[in-house]
């Protein structure tokens, strides 16, 4: 038995901020909320001291130093007994090690707790680190708060549901059975305790594509929790058990109305796994949404089937969404069957007419292409059908066996990966799998020239020429050129919005670094995708320097 008073709650920092990173990309800071959930969980309990810390913040805004120093800094004044660390993206697991590592060697009698999927899924891989004390499965409210109370001696660890340790030689997993029904009649956030000024500073957010980056003040927020299909693409209902509950309507709006008082929030990113489940709370929500005068959309994308209606869609368009994510998959309703998901073809093209009918907002669809039973001919169909939908961005994603879903275990009992890699959640390129009548390599490039065609040469904002469909494109273009600065088909979509506005001088200038581009860019072979679309850069600058 330990004597646990002191709760130090830790977001770890992006991989970004550590020295000697190296990889390129950008870091978007934005409040880690399951943590913060089990926090204010915690806290609300009254009988430990409690404190916050989201190491992306204070080494990038207030500490502005190293990792260990940050450590050091809040380990010698807050004096935790426990250290509970969020970790969510399998990208970062060396990090997360490392972070144990490093609290570990400041005090080594600190207790170090990892909760997430990191550990629900990789359970044995993450306690294999002698630095690792405990890790909470699944939700994590309950099991954590049970966990305290069996390291003070009031229960035994062998009742805790939703914990794993070490037990000598062997790790003791005891599954999650019951879930936090509190969830419902939760009410806000303890926001005071982050530094929330600071969030959302750098990046990019999916809303820069509607509104300028300084229009927006913004929020997120849990609406609801879990979902309740079983998409074997998908661990969430792994982790959640396929539970869905939703919060009070009247505690989501308190919330919201206290982030506009409080910071000026305008805009709220809900991120749920699945916010429209049910239709009639759905409904009711959207009706108190609206009279917020705030701009929102789904994290997550949202699920076609329980949208595909002309009273939701007009509804949502009223409540102020911004964007529509749609979680499309596939153009196979084979594909879709099989990885049971609960949508088909024909619902997907009923909802984006309604989108188109009712309003004018961004649509955006998400397909996934490469599942491990999916042949050449099928990865095409889904490419062409995305084609023929009326949206104005398609993301176009490789299939990701992720730890914790059904085609994980398919794809390895299979043997169609050899194991685990932590790049899996880079969803624009293939995993090192085995397909059945193509290679990684090759998906990749039907993939990203997928990708190419649909949002950048055939852009259905271009296509249109409006003034209004024209700022959405270039929105877009600039929205890629955040991410990827020499994106030589971006810097053509923006000369191209240039020629259809007459502004010879700006056309040029794009054509030019995108030129620069194509022949500066050591990454990425631009002149093999510009030949396969026949654009020659040259040609394009001497008509418009003749015309």
């Amino acid at each position: 038995m330990v004597n646990i008073k002191n709760i130090l709650f830790l977001n770890p920092p992006d991989p970004s901020l550590l020295e000697n990173h190296t990889s390129a990309g950008y870091a978007y800071f934005e409040p880690p909320l399951g943590l913060l959930y089990v926090y204010s969980f915690i806290k609300s309990r009254n009988d430990f001291d409690v404190k916050f810390v989201d190491l992306n913040i204070e080494m990038k805004f207030i500490s502005k130093t190293n990792i260990v120093d940050t450590l050091k800094t809040h380990i010698n004044d807050f004096r935790p007994d426990l250290i509970a660390i969020s970790t969510l993206y399998y990208s970062s697991i060396p990090v997360f090690h490392l972070l144990a590592e490093h609290i570990k060697n400041i005090n080594s009698n600190i207790l170090v707790v990892f909760g997430g999927h990191y550990p629900t899924h990789l359970t044995d891989q993450c306690l294999s680190d002698s630095n690792i004390d405990y890790a909470i499965l699944s939700e994590g409210e309950l099991g954590f708060s049970d966990l305290i109370d069996a390291l003070n001696g009031k229960r035994t660890l062998k009742d805790v549901d939703g914990v794993a340790f070490k037990n000598g030689e062997d790790i003791i997993k005891n599954p999650r059975r019951t879930f936090w029904e509190g969830f419902a009649d939760v009410k806000r956030l303890p926001w005071e305790d982050t530094h929330f000024h600071y969030y959302f500073r750098e990046g990019r957010n999916v809303l820069y594509r509607i509104k300028k980056k300084e229009e927006i003040k913004l929020a997120t927020l849990t609406a609801t929790r879990g979902c309740p299909n079983a998409c074997t693409f998908c661990s969430s209902s792994s982790f959640w058990k396929r539970r869905w509950r939703k919060r009070n309507i009247s505690n989501v709006i308190d919330e919201i109305r206290y982030l506009k008082e409080t910071y000026n929030v305008n805009t709220v990113v809900f991120n749920d796994e699945n916010i429209s489940i049910d239709k009639s709370w759905l409904i009711e929500f959207l009706k108190e949404l609206a009279k917020l005068n705030i701009t929102w959309i789904s994290g997550g994308g949202l699920s076609i089937r329980t949208i595909n209606d002309d009273n939701v869609i007009q509804m949502m368009y009223e409540s102020g969404i911004g964007l529509f994510n749609l979680a499309i998959e596939s153009g196979s309703n084979d594909t879709l069957k099989r990885v049971k998901k609960p949508l088909t073809t024909e619902e997907t093209d009923n909802t984006v007419k309604l989108i188109r009918k009712y309003g004018d907002a961004v649509a955006i669809g998400f397909f996934i292409v490469g599942f491990p039973f999916e042949d050449l001919a099928g990865v095409k169909q889904t490419i062409n059908y995305a084609d023929s939908l009326d949206l104005d961005w398609k993301c176009f994603y490789c299939f990701q066996p992720f730890p914790g879903s059904d085609l994980y275990t398919y794809s390895k009992e299979r043997r169609l990966i050899e194991d685990f890699d932590i790049h899996y959640g880079e969803n624009y390129f293939s995993p090192d799998m085995k397909h059945i009548d193509y290679t990684s390599e090759e998906l990749n490039k039907l993939n990203y020239m997928a990708n190419l065609k649909s949002n950048f040469v055939n852009n259905r904002n271009l296509k249109i020429g409006t003034n209004h469909s024209l700022l959405q494109a270039e929105r877009d273009f600039n929205y890629v050129l955040g991410m990827v600065p020499n994106h030589v088909f971006a810097l053509l979509g923006l000369s191209e919005v240039m020629r259809l506005r007459k502004i010879k001088s700006k056309r040029i200038e794009y054509l030019t670094l995108a030129k620069e581009a194509a022949t500066g860019d050591k990454g990425l072979d631009w002149q093999y995708y510009l030949k396969q679309f026949q654009c020659n850069i040259d040609l394009m600058l001497k008509e418009t320097y003749d015309n």
